[in-house]
């Protein structure tokens, strides 16, 4: 019978991780880049449509929607409906931390 051993990863290394694997293409490294810069990440003109984002790339918006979800999916990007557009932000918990990554 073998012996398990704890494991050495904690859940600090889980969530180093997962931001990394977020950050993990050009595209969504240049969607909370853009984010950041639209206003340092502080107060609502930094949150942004949908349909800016969309604009921004040579992408379908359904290929814009999936890197966005995984930005989401990661806490990267904070998200607020209004009517029919879905509104974005960077999550200030992690804004400093991304932006040391990023600068």
């Amino acid at each position: 019978m073998r012996v398990r051993k704890e494991s050495a990863i904690n859940q600090k290394d889980r969530q180093v991780a997962t931001l990394a694997n977020s950050l993990a293409h050009p595209v969504r490294v240049a969607l909370v880049r853009y984010l950041m810069n639209k206003n340092c990440g502080k107060g609502v003109d930094n949150i942004t449509c949908n349909k800016d984002l969309v604009e921004l790339f040579p992408y379908s918006q359904s290929t814009i929607s999936q890197h966005v979800k995984i930005l989401k999916e990661a806490g990267v990007f904070l998200t607020e409906e209004r009517e029919k557009y879905t509104f974005y932000e960077v999550n200030p918990k992690l804004f400093s931390l991304i932006k040391t990554l990023l600068s």
